[in-house]
């Protein structure tokens, strides 16, 4: 549940056990002053498990609120125990487990389950939302940064990973020279560059959080793999201007590797010089490396009909060489895909 501390509306993120007309009958403007929890919001300690029956100051009052009679008539539930969750200062956000009154107040051993579990629930709801606000953001231009083959891996003020884009995925895996560990951290797998590579992520964080100066760095790794090397570029995000609170702050990496090559594409030029589908698939294929000989054998074609193909494809897009086709390319080439 979100709680707005200006006008008490609530927003239900994730519900589960009950209907969608229930959750939708208790969302709206002033919705949450039906529920006598939410005036006392703000006197809860964030991430601290709470037991409603212990921290309401008046019972009666509890008793007649409008969602507590709700939710016993609609669903049986009474007891609840619930985490805090702040990840600004705009919302309240509360994770809520409710059991059915016809089964009594928990047990101790289910308060120390509940206890040693909501915090977690509400760690991983709190990042559930930062990734989701920033795929919704930045979804096109990690998609964009996916078709030029550069990585990025956008960290939170706490250093752990938030979202990362295929190409970073890819690098780490491939080259061995990062690591997404299951924590949730990047690191560097040689012991000396992960020092810097936490430094940087430390020090733009910082930044990030209006509490440092420093505008990042780059670090070069060798990759574990194969011989190479990776270049990363660190510095510091900070996303406040935006009207919905999220204040989203944290570090950026970006990833490269300069012995990938990228797939040439003629899907720009395509367009702009009116290839025919056989002048497209050929040039394409011819542009990757692949021989007249070998396309003509593939398209069942001679060769000679490959090679007139060519001519066409040159003297459309006014070049004279397989060189002058490639940098034409290269310099039309849609950075996303088109559905």
């Amino acid at each position: 549940m979100l709680v707005s501390s200006a006008d008490q509306e609530m927003r239900v993120a994730g519900y589960s056990g009950y209907s969608k007309a229930q959750v939708l009958a208790y969302e709206g403007p002033n919705s949450a002053a039906k529920d006598i929890r939410f005036q006392y919001a703000g006197n809860l300690v964030p991430g601290v498990v709470f037991r409603e029956f212990e921290f309401v100051p008046d019972r009666a009052a509890y008793d007649a609120s409008e969602w507590i009679q709700y939710a016993l008539a609609a669903n049986g539930t009474y007891w609840c125990m619930s985490a805090h969750v702040s990840t600004h200062g705009l919302w309240h956000d509360f994770i809520s487990v409710n059991r059915l009154y016809e089964r009594g107040p928990h047990t101790d051993d289910e308060k120390a389950d509940l206890q040693a579990l909501l915090p977690h629930l509400s760690r991983a709801a709190e990042l559930h939302q930062t990734m989701t606000s920033l795929q919704r953001r930045y979804g096109a231009v990690l998609g964009v940064l996916d078709k030029l083959l550069v990585g990025l891996v956008i960290l939170d003020l706490k250093g752990r990973v938030a979202v990362a884009n295929a190409a970073a995925r890819s690098s780490c895996e491939e080259s061995g020279a990062l690591l997404l560990s299951p924590e949730g951290r990047l690191c560097a797998w040689q012991v000396p560059r992960d020092l810097q590579l936490q430094a940087l992520i430390s020090s733009t964080s910082r930044t990030a959080d209006a509490r440092g100066l420093s505008d990042g760095g780059s670090l070069v790794l060798a990759k574990r793999t194969t011989p190479g090397y990776l270049l990363l570029e660190v510095l510091p995000i900070r996303d406040d201007g935006f009207p919905d609170g999220d204040q989203l702050a944290g570090t950026g990496v970006f990833i490269i590797d300069p012995e990938i090559s990228q797939r040439i594409s003629l899907e720009g030029l395509a367009r702009i010089f009116e290839l025919t589908p056989t002048e497209h698939a050929v040039a394409t294929a011819l542009l990757n490396g692949v021989p007249p000989r070998q396309i003509a054998e593939e398209r069942n074609n001679s060769v000679e009909t490959i090679r007139c193909h060519i001519k066409k494809v040159f003297a459309k897009t006014r070049t004279r060489s397989q060189l002058e086709l490639m940098r034409l390319a290269v310099k039309a080439n849609p950075p996303i895909d088109h559905p």
